[in-house]
C-alpha cells in the first residue's frame, strides 16, 4: 500500500506515465490542480501548502527513486508539481501560460545553478533543480507584474 501511494504521488497522480515528455505532462497537471484550487478558493495554492509539498517531495522522490531503482527517473514528476506551483504562486490566472513556459524553459535548459544543484543525492537533488527553476520563473514574473 505504501509503495503504491508513494509511486502514485511521485508520478504526479499518473501524469508522469504519459509520453512523450512526462515532465511537461506533470507540469500541465500541476497547473490544472492549481486551477482547481484557484476556482474553488479564489486564492490559489497557499505558500504553506507549497512549502509542505516541497518538503514531502524530498521524501516522495527519494522513495520513488528507490522503488524504481533508477536515479531521477523521467516518470517522477512530483518535483515538476512543486516547481510549477512556485512559478504560479500569486500570479494572475492570465499569466499562468507564461509561468508554464518559463518554468519548462528553466527546467529543461538547467541554466547555471539549476544544473549543478540537481547533483545532490536522492530526493533532495530531484527536488532542488525544479524548486530553483520555479523560483527563477517566479522572479521573472514578479518583474513583469511590476509593470502591468
Amino acid at each position: 500500500m505504501t509503495e503504491k501511494l508513494i509511486l502514485f504521488l511521485a508520478r504526479g497522480l499518473g501524469s508522469g506515465l504519459l509520453r512523450p515528455a512526462p515532465g511537461t505532462w506533470g507540469s500541465l497537471t500541476a497547473v490544472l490542480l492549481g486551477g482547481v484550487c484557484y476556482f474553488l478558493t479564489k486564492q490559489g495554492l497557499p505558500l504553506w501548502f507549497i512549502l509542505i509539498a516541497a518538503g514531502l517531495g524530498i521524501f516522495i522522490c527519494d522513495q520513488g527513486e528507490k522503488y524504481l531503482q533508477k536515479h531521477d527517473a523521467p516518470e517522477l514528476v512530483w518535483d515538476e508539481f512543486v516547481g510549477m506551483w512556485i512559478a504560479m504562486w500569486q500570479v494572475p490566472v492570465w499569466l499562468w501560460p507564461v509561468s508554464f513556459f518559463l518554468f519548462r524553459f528553466f527546467d529543461i535548459s538547467k541554466i547555471g545553478p539549476i544544473k549543478t544543484i540537481q547533483d545532490l543525492d536522492g530526493g533532495l537533488g530531484i527536488m532542488a533543480d525544479d524548486v530553483l527553476a520555479g523560483i527563477a520563473s517566479r522572479l521573472i514574473l514578479a518583474a513583469v507584474m511590476m509593470f502591468i
